[in-house]
């Protein structure tokens, strides 16, 4: 049986579950092993030892958070020759949010032999403009979801290449519609994060679960240090909903993640 080990970035749960549903289907043909590239464990070379390699992550401005990307780079060596997946999750469109990783990793010598995108819940929960739905409210995109999942595991496991996001239409729309103006000012938006102070209560639970150790507990409050992944982690998990991001609101509801409409 051939190896496979699915490396994936999620902010709150949303491509962790896809990376996980897929590796159970896939579990039919492979040995798989997943992997949270945010614990330093799960760079060990042994975990790219695998026949075969998945990465997936949510795409911000139809790009990869710079989490993955610097995991790419820092892991170039063991990419270089290796048949690899991406599966790119994302709230509404992204054009080639996949491909926008699959080029970088074939320039690294890798060859992206299926891509994919999948639709997933909104975690923005500070944007009002945006619906925050937990529970039975996200059941049937949790549904077109698994399709998605279900459709992408067939053609891998009968070796049907398919990489979607990888045509010209896809890179322009996603290059125009969407990532030109984020990379512009993504290092600035990096300082985006507001913690808001009068509602703080210096629990620790955002510093505790930062995948990149972007805040710390100073004296009686939580403090950002500028170098924000854009995840939503934190801005969900407060209890007192005193953390921002793009939003011009604090939170009124959170995201639960996809677990909690299963």
């Amino acid at each position: 049986m051939e190896t496979l080990s699915v490396f994936y970035f999620s902010g709150t749960g949303n491509t962790r579950f896809v990376a996980e549903e897929t590796g159970k289907r896939l579990a039919e043909r492979y040995e798989v092993k997943i992997y949270d590239i945010s614990e330093e464990k799960n760079s060990a070379e042994s975990a790219f030892a695998a026949d075969k390699l998945l990465f997936a992550f949510p795409v911000y401005g139809s790009s990869p958070p710079v989490p993955m990307r610097r995991f790419i780079y820092a892991n170039a060596k063991h990419i270089e020759g290796k048949e690899i997946f991406v599966i790119a999750t994302q709230y509404m469109f992204s054009g080639d949010g996949a491909a926008s990783l699959g080029r970088t990793i074939e320039k690294l010598g890798g060859k992206v032999i299926g891509a994919e995108h999948v639709n997933m819940p909104n975690n923005l929960a500070d944007c009002t403009a945006l619906k925050i739905r937990n529970d039975f409210e996200i059941t049937k995109t949790l549904e077109k979801a698994e399709k998605r999942i279900d459709s992408f595991s067939r053609k891998i496991l009968c070796g049907k290449r398919f990489r979607r996001g990888f045509n010209p239409v896809s890179h322009a729309i996603g290059y125009f519609c969407q990532r030109k103006w984020w990379r512009k000012g993504e290092n600035a938006k990096k300082s985006s994060l507001l913690i808001h102070e009068e509602r703080c209560i210096g629990c620790g639970i955002c510093a505790a679960h930062c995948p990149v150790k972007n805040i710390v507990v100073e004296g009686r409050h939580a403090k950002a240090l500028g170098n924000c992944a854009f995840c939503y982690r934190c801005v969900n998990l407060c209890p007192n909903r005193a953390i921002s991001l793009f939003g011009k609101s604090l939170p009124e509801k959170q995201y639960k993640g996809p677990r909690s409409g299963k």
